[in-house]
């Protein structure tokens, strides 16, 4: 059985190519949450750990490193990462690549920006990988509204602003949904 097995794998590897047959599936798009938090970065060799709570202030459960925390874009020097809650002046974010989220006090320096604040006036990046209606430019913030065409993979754009899940475009001009029916983003900001 083990080596029909092997023999089929080498088939398809002959067949496809071996990236094609080994390579990882791509990572799930991340979740928006409520919106941005910019981290600044310390000099480079210095430990930068962040003590992540299970209840704000309440059962430390984590302290990954500030450069090992999942980042949705920017530099080494000003990641940023999602906010998936907030409790008096406390954020929610997830803390490793598994999705566990806990709580921590952003650090001075550090600033949250909700979704409808962060976005308007950026150039953003159409994600690649989505199902075809993702991609659709529409005349009016809703599903049912007239198709204007479909944005490539890719493609920077620039948001004017934001309805819910909806992104009104700049160039090409029209409405995008930012985010999909699960919350996760359809950009990369």
């Amino acid at each position: 059985m083990r080596a029909i097995l092997l023999l089929l794998l080498a088939l398809a590897a002959h067949a496809f190519g071996p990236a094609d047959v080994l390579a990882a599936p791509p990572p799930p798009r991340p979740y928006s949450g409520l919106g941005v938090l910019a981290l600044h970065q310390v000099p480079e060799g210095e430990r930068t750990p962040v003590p992540v709570f299970q209840e704000p202030g309440l059962q430390r459960i984590a302290e990954p490193e500030l450069g090992e925390l999942p980042r949705l874009a920017g530099d080494p020097q000003q990641p940023l990462v999602a906010v998936h809650a907030t409790r008096g002046g406390w954020l929610r974010i997830a803390y490793d690549e598994a999705g566990r989220e806990g709580w921590l006090q952003p650090s001075r320096g550090w600033q949250y920006r909700p979704w409808d604040e962060f976005l308007p006036g950026r150039l953003v990046r159409v994600l690649p990988g989505m199902k075809k209606p993702l991609y659709l430019l529409k005349g009016e913030p809703r599903e049912a509204g007239p198709d204007l065409g479909v944005l490539s993979r890719d493609q920077q754009v620039r948001v004017i602003r934001i309805a819910e899940d909806w992104a009104l475009l700049q160039t090409p001009a029209g409405w995008f949904r930012w985010r999909d029916g699960d919350g996760r983003l359809t950009v990369s900001p």
